[in-house]
């Protein structure tokens, strides 16, 4: 039995520490093969042999570890209500903590509150409510956490909270006046104020998903037995003939049936550029079709559609780890444990050899527990991988996971297919030289006369000639034909005997040639095949045939370059031919005449050389190099290119993807960067200041509370991001 993939949603995380506990114990039951857990999206995905371990099983143990967990397809709701609980709570601690904001202020001289907030009675009764039903959710947490033998921000929270709050309950007991309800109050407010904008932040960087599900149409127009009725797309089956009017979404995968119309891709594959469809084309689930009313025969349904891939591969993406995760993860793992050991050595060394009073070892051990913060450092790189992959499917550029977008940005050497990637991968015909002859006056004069001759011809230059002509004439098929091996067709087309093939061919036929040396010279400079026509004895014209470059080539290479990468065509075309494609793409290095296993080698050439390489091919004809290189790019000629092909997948066949994957990748890691600065320079500074007795704990609540909002938002800076525009 192969192995089962699953996405649960996890609900009661609320630090890094929540996370990496999970996955440890995940990972660790039989049968489990990998586990994922990201604190961002709050959700894990488990790869597990069902023969050996279910995923009830699975859920239980997560359960018993004090967590939430549910099939994704049952979360949206219940993260729903959890949010507005915690509203609710938030709420609830706000209105409460009032009393506790006005004393403070009069503190700095500004009478805003009356004098009974200040009695130590009504303050006790108002922190007692905070403390215990506003913060109860950190007291479940630390016990949930301590109970599986961890330690985890609730920890720290509680512990914090409860040394202000019970020492001040004591300084009451004993008849003082000093007490510090305050600071246990709004420290609990504030964190819940901050958990609160963190998971709207969070959901803010799940914004691509919900854009992407709300592509899928719930209504269609089927027709059976000529009937036309409208029904759940859900009830859809592969065959069924829908038909999809003017401005509205194609539900799902087809084939045109009858009808024209264009149909805009642009949410699927980021270009802009409505493609025209008509019988015998493929239309995609979530497209918009413009113009015409077309009748389609469904193909592809749900999951397996294109859209369903889409989502499914970005949000596996979005679960995904990058390496760089696993230092913050490492850290994460031990990071509770140090805190709590610091705050005991801070609380020994002020009170047992310093001599400090009690309320300063207690309030300065509180400080420590309370400024601590693992949060920013785990949040660090799922946010930004999160932002920056859902950025990149905008635009049609959809990445394996976080390990792929971290490694893109490493490569500085891009090698790059010829074929169906820098070109279209099909032959047309490009330029037309007219003889002077009289049965041949015109170009469909000379196109007529080839297209004939080559009907019966099986040569692919051939059938690229016999299509164009098929497109601008009617041809006829030719009374008599012969094929000259290694130079072209003989034929006689309406009485005529025509001669289509190389130059040589003609020269055997005796067929005089002047005058063409200079037109032939600059198209064969430029890499294009010539085709030599006669009819009855007499040079007729000339015809070239190319693979074109695609418009985005050119810009594509040049931005590449711009960014400082080394690109590298490789193709099995002679060396001149190869060549004369390179000027006119702007590339400097170039592998002619290779053959499939060349291209491996071409790879481990360069990765010898210590560089990190990328390649970048169809997703099919050169899936081992795709395989082979640091990153694989797969350039899709459609949108149902195979989505698993590479480690980047485009979906539409502009080149400019690839530029806007090493763009994204290199903006995410630099968020991803400065996140992790942030994250150890904020605990790397203010636990020992806290541990100084130079931080307050109200301060220290506060800044905590704030520090993963202030790594979501950094997160979400990629959201608004003009790559184009940014320095690399």
């Amino acid at each position: 039995m192969s192995p089962q993939k699953e996405t649960l949603s996890i609900t009661g995380m609320h630090c890094a520490a929540c996370a990496a506990r999970i996955e440890k114990v995940v990972r660790r039951q039989a049968g489990v093969i990998d586990a994922h857990v990201n604190l961002a999206t709050e959700r894990a995905t488990v790869t597990f042999a069902p023969e050996d371990i279910g995923l009830s099983d699975i859920i239980a143990r997560i359960e018993k570890l004090g967590y939430g967990a549910t099939t994704s397809q049952s979360t949206d709701a219940s993260m729903a209500a959890e949010r507005f609980a915690s509203l609710q709570m938030f709420l609830f601690s706000f209105l409460l903590s009032v009393p506790f904001f006005l004393s403070m202020l009069r503190m700095f001289g500004i009478p805003a509150a009356p004098h009974v907030f200040f009695q130590p009675v009504v303050q006790w009764a108002l922190a007692t409510q905070i403390q215990f039903i506003a913060g109860w959710t950190f007291y479940v947490g630390a016990y949930k956490a301590l109970r599986a033998g961890t330690a985890n921000m609730d920890v720290l929270v509680a512990l914090g909270t409860s040394t202000a709050y019970f020492y001040s309950v004591w300084m009451i007991l004993q008849g003082g006046e000093e007490t510090y309800f305050e600071t246990s109050a709004i420290i609990i407010t504030l964190v819940l104020l901050g958990k609160l904008l963190e998971a709207k932040a969070k959901t803010k960087t799940m914004d691509t998903i919900r854009q992407l599900a709300q592509l899928r149409v719930q209504w269609a127009h089927r027709v059976t037995d000529g009937a036309e009725e409208d029904v759940p797309v859900d009830t859809i089956a592969i065959g069924d003939v829908l038909i999809v009017r003017p401005g509205e979404q194609v539900p799902v995968d087809g084939r045109v049936v009858s009808g024209e119309s264009t149909v805009d891709e642009s949410m699927l594959t980021g270009e802009m550029t409505p493609h025209h469809k008509g019988a015998g084309d493929v239309v995609y689930g979530g497209t918009l079709n413009q113009h015409g009313a077309l009748t389609i025969a469904t193909t592809r349904i749900g999951a397996d559609s294109v859209l369903g891939q889409i989502i499914r591969l970005v949000e596996e993406a979005q679960g995904s780890k990058a390496p760089v995760q696993r230092l913050a993860d490492a850290i994460c793992s031990v990071f509770v444990p140090i805190v709590l050991v610091l705050a005991v050595a801070t609380f020994a060394i002020w009170y047992f050899l310093l001599g400090a009073s009690l309320e300063t070892a207690l309030l300065n051990t509180a400080t420590v527990l309370l400024t601590a913060c693992p949060c920013p450092l785990g949040l660090a790189t799922p946010a930004a991988l999160i932002v920056g992959i859902g950025r990149a499917a905008e635009k049609g550029v959809f990445f394996k996971g976080g390990e792929q977008l971290e490694q893109l940005h490493k490569t500085r050497v891009v090698l790059m297919d010829k074929t169906g990637t820098l070109t279209h991968g099909q032959p047309s015909v490009t330029d037309i030289y007219l003889g002077e002859h009289p049965l041949v006056r015109s170009h469909k004069d000379l196109i007529f006369f080839v297209g004939s001759a080559e009907y019966l011809s099986e040569h692919p230059l051939a059938r690229v000639m016999v299509d164009y002509a098929q497109r601008e004439v009617r041809i006829v098929r030719p009374a008599d034909f012969s094929s000259v091996s290694g130079q072209g067709v003989r034929a006689v087309v309406n009485g005529h005997v025509v001669l289509v093939g190389n130059r040589r061919l003609l020269e055997a036929y005796g067929v005089e040639i002047r005058g063409t040396q200079s037109q032939v010279g600059d198209w064969e400079t430029s890499g294009k095949s010539v085709v030599w026509v006669a009819v009855d004895g007499r040079m007729a014209g000339i015809v070239a045939v190319a693979d074109t470059i695609k418009p985005s080539a050119r810009e594509a290479v040049s931005d590449l370059q711009r960014l400082g990468m080394q690109v590298v065509m490789m193709t099995g075309d002679s060396v001149d031919t190869a060549r004369a494609i390179a000027r006119n793409l702007g590339v400097d290095d170039v592998l002619a005449g290779l053959q499939p296993e060349d291209k491996l080698r071409a790879i481990q050439f360069y990765q010898k050389q210590g560089h990190g390489v990328t390649m970048v091919g169809d997703g099919i004809n050169d899936a081992p190099a795709l395989v082979a290189a640091d990153v694989g790019i797969a350039v899709g000629t459609g949108t149902d290119v195979a989505l698993e092909a590479a480690d980047v997948a485009l979906i539409g066949a502009d080149l400019e993807g690839v530029v806007h994957a090493v763009r994204i990748s290199r903006a995410t890691m630099r968020v991803i960067r400065q996140s992790f600065v942030w994250a150890l320079a904020y605990n790397g500074l203010t636990i020992p200041f806290a541990a100084l007795g130079l931080l307050s704990p109200l301060m220290a609540g506060t800044t905590m509370a704030f520090s993963s909002v202030t790594v979501v938002l950094n997160a979400l800076r990629l959201k608004r991001m003009d790559f184009a525009k940014v320095r690399f």
